[in-house]
């Protein structure tokens, strides 16, 4: 089972990917602005590629962005691809 875990500075954040005691991915990002996140890098450690777990850390970043009033600047490739696909996201995301 996959469990996602969330720290965070004034200046930036982390949400990393656990399976068990195995961490098997992160991501990143900063916070230039209260209200912003800026999406810098989403990693998904070798061995654990093709899980959905990219996919889980954006989604969690989605949840937080919605529950606090931010909106998000997705840098990283995979982020921007991933909300900018379809109109469902279009509530949190933002341009520098």
């Amino acid at each position: 089972m996959l469990t996602i875990q969330h720290k965070e500075t004034a200046n930036n954040g982390v949400f990393e990917a656990w399976q068990g005691e195995t961490q098997v991915g992160k991501m990143t990002y900063q916070r230039p602005q209260p209200e912003q996140m800026m999406i810098d890098h989403t990693l998904v450690f070798e061995g654990f590629e093709g899980q959905g777990i990219a996919r889980q850390l954006v989604l969690a970043a989605v949840d937080l962005a919605r529950a606090n009033g931010r909106k998000i600047v997705p840098i990283c490739s995979y982020a921007h691809k991933f909300l900018t696909r379809t109109e469902e996201y279009k509530d949190v995301l933002t341009k520098i």
